[in-house]
């Protein structure tokens, strides 16, 4: 009798733990939408300001930042694509690499070493902007860490909510095979990215590109997350063709595999010194 008490304590302390999981995971993950983030409710005043530029940054990184910027003093990237080029509708979309939980977990550890948020944006502007670092306290970088936090508004702290990151796409079945991406992409990516891979460029006097070059010396360079396989893929299938999400995928999972392996293994610029990049 002892012995089945002790069972049916444990049982019910598994069940309470599951439910606290479930509760936990609905609470910090779906169906909270933490997707919505809406400038226009912004009140009036300089921290407002700030957070609307930092939006302007990531969607019009190009115009704003870029190679070909506007202003000769802020060509801090050294080619034209924008934030939203793989941070899809601005950081807003599940498994496109999105911002929401990105504030919230800073500084995190990476390689055994702490790793800060002005760190972070900057490996990104060394690799996948192929440039070099926005100088601390400047007014770009605290703009895109301020929109950073105020997508993330209300998030937990040290937890990264559901669609974060991207989406974990199993093994293929075949060995990711870069012949087999070519028919893959020149079937369903060419469309957009072009046969040689180099996108559309915005008609002038816009600068930048409206599809993104995959590679080449205007594309993100060999340190990139987006130039491993494995990101790539997983990318690759949550995300496109563009406008469809991980709920609808077009590509099969060895479809993914396939043309990221076409994908990266094309030329592009090498990478920086110390790049041993991933997408965070």
């Amino acid at each position: 009798m002892q012995q089945g008490r002790a069972v049916f304590l444990a049982l019910a302390l598994i069940g309470a733990a599951a439910a606290g999981l479930v509760t936990g995971y609905l609470i910090w993950g779906w169906p909270q939408d933490w997707y919505r983030a809406d400038l226009a409710k912004l009140p009036q005043g300089a921290e407002s300001d700030l957070i609307r530029y930092g939006a302007k940054l990531v969607i019009e990184t190009p115009r704003s930042i870029g190679k070909d910027a506007v202003d000769p003093q802020l060509r801090f990237a050294g080619n034209d694509l924008a934030c939203t080029s793989c941070h899809l509708d601005a950081g807003l979309k599940p498994f496109a690499a999105p911002f929401i939980s990105t504030f919230a977990t800073f500084p995190m550890m990476a390689d055994d070493q702490v790793l800060t948020l002005t760190e972070r944006i900057n490996g990104c502007m060394r690799r996948s902007m192929n440039g070099k670092d926005l100088p601390a306290g400047s007014h770009e970088l605290q703009a895109l860490i301020a929109y950073v936090k105020f997508v993330g508004e209300g998030s937990p702290e040290g937890v990264r909510v559901a669609g974060m990151g991207l989406k974990r796409l199993p093994e293929p079945e075949l060995a990711a095979d870069a012949t087999r991406g070519t028919e893959v992409y020149v079937k369903l990516c060419a469309n957009c990215h072009k046969a040689d891979g180099q996108g559309e460029r915005r008609p002038a006097p816009g600068i930048g590109y409206s599809i993104p070059p995959l590679w080449g010396d205007q594309s993100f360079n060999a340190g990139a997350g987006m130039a491993k396989a494995a990101y790539a893929a997983s990318y690759i299938h949550a995300n496109m063709p563009f406008g469809i999400d991980y709920r609808s995928p077009v590509l099969t999972v060895q479809q993914a595999w396939d043309v990221a392996a076409y994908m990266t293994a094309q030329p592009r610029p090498p990478a920086p010194p110390e790049a041993a990049s991933s997408l965070r």
